[in-house]
């Protein structure tokens, strides 16, 4: 250092001085709130002008490990005689092992000559080479909170012999350089935190927490004509996308819907990603300024323009909602609600590309349909569902062949209530499927009762959703009633309507083959009122057809009904098939559809659908089974 081994009170003192003003300058800038890696360069610098001037050396160099400390990255480099500083170089333990494995295990690296000393002897074909001068070398490693963080190296252009006092200055300096890397550490540290709780990590987009909060704040500043808009919106076909193309396309679409959606709306307005597919947006504006510059139409341009993800063009729609401030809310909980009820609003008449626009009433109705839903899933677990039965009658003989199995709920403030005014929401909410498995029980039990009294021959047809009866678990569980009430599957006729085929053609045709093979017949409900109801029997093999009740109430007056049920029957008799009609009412139909060969036919003339109790009393007026005789048929 070029004090001599007996350094003078003067040159001491002198250097304490030196230390004391570094100590000052680094811990005023450790405490800084605002300290940066920008603006630390500065300090770093004027740090390493100040150490070459106490140590008396002609370089200066602040070097930082890596995290698996086999790379040192040079912070800032002084060279005091032409006054430059440099920053970037790095060494690698790979190099310079030696080295390495020095400043890892001493406090301090003293080296009088460095072509000689074991631990810089693989520098001087490396680093040290393109310094040729450089002959002596001081270093000491940087203790960090976390461990051995770094190292401040001092370096002359003549040989120096390093005294006890050089390294306890040296380790002094590295001290303070030490709390002021721990503490830019902390602050980013504080800092990844603050953003993993206020920023989308996939996006970089405010999440929730921090959108709730700048919204709120936004709304409060607000002048009086002032407002805002708030927008829920959702990917129509995401899941779609990310199941074909993989995950990290899913990204990179989301990513970039991000992007699209900030330069839709830059500031003032506010832009999250709420979770998965679903973003909110709040948008301020004044006067009529949202008529020109929130463009729904433009809006949905830019987000349907196409994506390149993986070499291949991806195209996204979305379905959106708006609610407005202070129209429809007060604050921001209540505009995303109030956005996302409008968004739900509109995806039930439209699953894709949906736009819903808030009105106070549509909160009331999704709440009356939410307690709705809660009532039926009530009624389901507090067994308030009754199976009703209506005759299903042999067309010539008028005995009774079966019954019809129809639900009804049982409420208890509102009655019995018909199947039309529930079925529409267990299908939506996904309770059809308990439900139809509530029927299928009800009805082996109800065969099982009937085969006890002596009238096993009797069958029960049931009606089956779409849904249901695609269900990957119904053979399964109609196997498992059957066997566990000891009934024939014959004995239960699965009712499907002609829409079925409309879900997957070929799990229609697969699944009728299994349930058949199984030995449960399947019959098609509600015949001839779709446009694809001949094309079903030439693709699927049902075994009964019933005639819709729209023919029959009118095959008694109207020629078109009476030709449209006679082909129907006619093609049903050369497939094989049976026909039943239902919505029989009188006698003349009875009449006209026994003298077209009609199977089997149901309906109010012979009797309403009856509980399970007066099916019993029906059984026991009629011994034989055998209902009145149309006038002039013969038995």
């Amino acid at each position: 250092m070029g004090y001599g081994r007996e350094l003078s009170a003067e040159s001491v003192n002198a250097v304490l001085e030196e230390l004391h003003q570094q100590q000052e300058l680094l811990f005023t800038q450790a405490k800084f709130l605002n300290v940066t890696n920008d603006s630390i360069k500065l300090v770093l610098e004027e740090t390493c002008r100040r150490i070459a001037k106490i140590m008396k050396c002609e370089r200066v160099g602040i070097w930082l490990f890596n995290k698996e400390q086999d790379e040192l990255t040079a912070q800032n480099c002084y060279d005091a005689t032409s006054s430059k500083h440099t920053s970037g170089e790095r060494l690698f333990r790979s190099d310079t092992p030696s080295y390495f494995k020095a400043i890892q295990q001493e406090r301090t690296l003293a080296v009088d000559d460095v072509t000689t000393h074991p631990a810089t002897q693989d520098l001087v074909d490396g680093y040290l080479g393109k310094r040729g001068t450089v002959k002596s070398m001081l270093d000491v490693a940087l203790i960090l909170s976390q461990g051995i963080g770094g190292v401040l190296c001092c370096e002359t252009e003549t040989r120096r012999t390093w005294t006890s006092f050089d390294e306890t200055v040296i380790a002094a300096l590295a001290d303070m350089l030490s709390f002021l890397f721990d503490r830019l550490y902390r602050l980013e540290a504080e800092e990844h935190i603050r953003t993993l709780a206020y920023t989308d990590v996939l996006t970089g987009l405010d999440n929730p927490h921090a959108f709730t909060e700048k919204a709120s704040l936004k709304i409060r500043s607000l002048a009086k004509k002032e407002r805002g808009i708030f927008i829920y919106m959702i990917l129509d076909q995401f899941t779609e996308v990310q199941a074909t193309l993989g995950h990290g396309a899913g990204e990179k679409v989301l990513r970039l819907i991000a992007d699209r959606l900030c330069y839709l709306f830059p500031e003032p307005a506010l832009t999250s990603r709420i979770g998965f597919d679903h973003f909110i947006i709040f948008y301020p504006y004044s006067g009529n300024r949202v008529t020109r510059e929130m463009d729904i139409d433009f809006i949905a341009k830019v987000l349907r323009e196409p994506m390149v993800v993986g070499g291949q063009e991806v195209y996204m729609t979305f379905s959106f909602g708006v609610s407005s401030f202070p129209d429809h809310v007060s604050n921001v909980k209540d505009g995303l609600q109030a956005a996302q009820v409008a968004l739900e609003a509109a995806r039930k008449k439209s699953p894709r590309k949906a736009r819903g626009f808030y009105k106070p009433d549509l909160f009331r109705t999704m709440k009356e349909t939410m307690l709705s839903e809660m009532n039926l899933r009530r009624g389901l677990d507090f067994n308030e569902f009754r199976l009703f039965y209506q005759p299903q009658v042999d067309c010539l003989t008028g005995k009774v062949l079966g019954f019809e199995g129809l639900i009804r709920w049982q409420h208890p403030e509102r009655g019995l209530i018909a199947p039309g005014d529930f079925i529409e929401l267990a299908e939506s909410t996904g309770l059809i499927i308990p439900i139809g498995e509530w029927v299928i029980q009800e009805a082996f039990s109800q065969l099982a009762v009937w085969e006890k009294l002596g009238r096993g021959h009797l069958t029960i047809s049931i009606n089956l959703s779409p849904r249901h009866f695609l269900h990957t678990k119904l053979p399964a569980f109609l196997m498992e009633c059957a066997n566990n009430k000891g009934i024939e599957p014959q004995k239960l006729k699965l009712e499907i309507t002609e829409n079925v085929a409309l879900e997957d053609h070929v799990a229609v045709n697969k699944r009728i083959n299994q349930l058949s093979e199984m030995g449960f017949p399947v019959s098609i409900d509600d015949f001839g009122t779709g446009y694809s109801a001949f094309i079903y029997l030439q693709h699927f093999p049902v075994q009964q057809i019933k005639i819709d009740r729209q023919f029959v109430r009118t095959v008694d007056v109207d020629p078109k009904s009476e030709i449209i049920i006679k082909s129907i029957v006619q093609l049903a008799q050369m497939l094989g098939l049976q026909t039943v009609a239902e919505g029989v009412e009188n006698e003349e139909q009875w009449k006209r559809l026994q003298a077209m060969g009609c199977d089997e036919i149901q309906g109010f003339y012979f009797s309403k659908p009856l509980p399970a109790e007066e099916i019993h009393r029906f059984f026991a007026s009629s011994e034989e089974l055998l209902l009145p005789m149309p006038k002039g048929a013969k038995n």
